[in-house]
């Protein structure tokens, strides 16, 4: 009997001490939020090489390339050629780019290529709720299928592989969901079928080619590749807002950390000012007490275990 308590005795310490080691778990769902998009913030189309096969072109925003079109498209914007302007949005697309691949996905795809228009994997047929959306393989919208994003958020469909959406398919958005919110990056080339409707930034240094008479409210970013256009509208949507309250979020969490270092530092030298004048420095107490205590208890119980089996014996 007395054996018996005593392992249990051991025991309970030994889980008592575990648990206190072990902490408190806390789950933090991911939420995807929208990068800072710098000078690619205006463009329309950025690329090396951009190709226009057909008169009817539409760029509604900023257009960038080092080598041009033979049949010039509208532009209601800025045309950059190879300055400096145009290569910082190089920059600022790779910097955006490494932002969206780096946060972590709130679904992930079964392997494989996915039809965002028919999979149900994810929630309901054809609908997408704000999240980073992770594919392994290529990303299709098929069959002249129809994606609704709804609801206010970031948008992100993160692929190994293409992009892919068929002849009349359609983006759509609603209920607060905005193109300013919505990022494609896929690692091989974005292809876009004619008379299709897209939504949203798509960064694709790969290439990106939009078929005939396209209508995408958005950015075809491909800056080190190619983009090619065919009688396409493609307007840049305005998010002066979207990125000012993203620079202000950077700003303000750069703020509230820099504020809790100092305080932080203030209340050390206070700590120091109080103590006695020794002539040696201060030093950090760093003992691992939630470490040093349990265990110590441990080797206690084991201890008196053992003294009481002597006596016994």
């Amino acid at each position: 009997m007395r054996k018996f308590v005593k392992v249990s005795v051991i025991a309970i310490l030994a889980i008592s001490s575990f648990l206190v080691l072990a902490g408190p778990t806390t789950a933090f769902a991911a939420t995807a939020t929208t990068p800072v998009l710098g000078k690619t913030l205006t463009f329309g189309i950025l690329s090396s090489t951009y190709t226009n096969t057909a008169v009817g072109t539409t760029i509604n925003g900023d257009l960038g390339y080092t080598t041009g079109p033979a049949v010039l498209p509208t532009i209601n914007g800025t045309k950059y050629v190879a300055e400096s302007t145009y290569n910082q949005a190089g920059l600022d697309q790779a910097t955006a780019l490494a932002e969206l691949n780096s946060q972590s996905a709130t679904f992930t795809f079964a392997p494989g290529a996915i039809d965002l228009a028919s999979d149900t994997t994810h929630g309901a047929i054809g609908v997408y709720t704000p999240g980073v959306y992770s594919i392994t393989g290529a990303a299709n919208i098929g069959g002249g299928g129809t994606i609704t994003l709804n609801g206010a958020g970031t948008y992100i469909f993160r692929m190994d592989g293409a992009l892919n959406t068929s002849a009349d398919s359609k983006v759509i958005y609603i209920n607060g969901a905005s193109p300013c919110d919505i990022f494609w990056t896929p690692t091989q080339a974005t292809t876009l079928g004619a008379n299709s409707t897209f939504v949203g930034t798509d960064i694709d240094a790969s290439g990106i080619t939009i078929g005939s008479t396209v209508t995408w409210t958005g950015r075809a970013l491909a800056f080190g590749g190619t983009v090619s256009t065919a009688a396409d509208t493609i307007t840049v949507p305005d998010c002066a807002a979207t990125e000012t309250s993203a620079v202000a979020t950077l700003a303000a969490a750069d703020a509230a950390a820099a504020a809790t270092l100092a305080a932080e530092n203030a209340a050390n030298a206070a700590a120091a000012a109080k103590l006695p004048n020794t002539g040696v420095g201060q030093t950090q107490n760093s003992m691992p007490w939630i470490i040093v205590i349990p265990v110590g208890i441990f080797a206690v119980a084991i201890l008196l275990c053992i003294i009481r089996r002597k006596e016994t014996a």
